[in-house]
């Protein structure tokens, strides 16, 4: 077995084992036969054939296979493999660059990566300027963390729970959360002192269209409901919109959309069965690009 070059490069990775039992710093190091992570205390993590290290340990888990399935993966990965959603991805960019323009060895976490989609488009982007970038990613579903290591083995892709994650302490210079649920306090105690999380969420009128036929009526999105929970560790600094319309021309593209979202389990059989008669939809794209900044431990304790 040969490991993938990203876990030479994995210097801020924790040991989950040690980190439940708040042991100081537990850093995980490479093995000298390159075949795992290890920790000082003997705690050892294999690295599989594709790339990635699953640091999940068993009694964080809630279900055998938590996250997405293998078959909602693979339909995420085929549907953004379409490009329709490329302006995110440039948003996306656009937004890291800018910030990172005046740091020379770059950090960045994808918090929630799944299939890898955004995490591999905006490392190649980075990459391009800055030859000292570290890219981790992770997700709680080991299928979709399996398909993001093969897209991409530059990468430190593992598999981890939102709640514990095994990053060091002001190790990164930018979070990225694309539809993720989102860990303020963990947030706040991986990014460095002027760090930059930078999010996009789904906005009042994102998919509607493809909504409209599948439910008799859908709730608004809840500006505050989102914004609330993060003011306690975060100031949001800038926020924009990114708006779009995808021409799906094919019931194969409709379906493969569909089957990405949580709409797919949600809507009921006969609704999926009336949307597979159609064979072209104009589907808006809404997305809320925010990006905050972490306040201090002092602004946080004072509030």
């Amino acid at each position: 077995m040969t490991t993938s070059n990203s876990m030479s490069g994995a210097k801020h990775l924790l040991c989950p084992l040690c980190l439940a039992k708040q042991v100081q710093q537990p850093l995980l190091t490479l093995s000298e036969d390159l075949r795992s992570l290890a920790c000082e205390q003997k705690h050892s993590f294999d690295i599989a054939k594709q790339g990635y290290v699953n640091l999940l340990p068993v009694q964080q888990k809630k279900s055998q296979h938590p996250g997405d399935s293998k078959e909602m993966v693979l339909a995420r990965k085929q549907f953004l493999g379409l490009g329709y959603y490329q302006p995110l991805v440039d948003a996306l960019v656009s937004s890291t660059q800018q910030h990172l323009s005046s740091i020379t060895s770059p950090v960045i976490l994808d918090a929630g990566c799944g299939e890898g989609y955004y995490t591999d488009n905006l490392h190649r982007a980075l990459a391009e300027s800055n030859d000292e970038l570290t890219a981790y990613g992770f997700d709680i579903a080991k299928p979709a963390v399996l398909e993001a290591a093969k897209r991409n083995r530059s990468i430190c892709f593992f598999v981890s729970t939102i709640k514990a994650v095994p990053i060091a302490p002001h190790s990164c210079d930018v979070i990225i959360s694309i539809f993720s649920p989102i860990n303020t306090e963990q947030f706040q105690h991986m990014l460095k002192p002027g760090g930059k999380l930078i999010v996009l969420c789904a906005g009042k009128n994102h998919l509607h269209q493809l909504k409209s036929l599948l439910y008799t009526s859908t709730a608004d999105y809840d500006d505050d409901k989102f914004l609330a929970p993060l003011d306690s560790h975060f100031t949001l600094s800038e926020r924009s919109s990114i708006q779009h319309t995808m021409n799906l021309t094919s019931q194969h593209d409709i379906m493969s959309l569909l089957a990405m979202t949580p709409h797919f389990w949600r809507a009921s059989p006969e609704a999926k069965q009336q949307l597979e008669t159609i064979n072209q939809l104009l589907v808006d794209i809404d997305v809320q690009r925010m990006i905050f900044t972490p306040k201090t431990l002092e602004q946080t304790e004072h509030e």
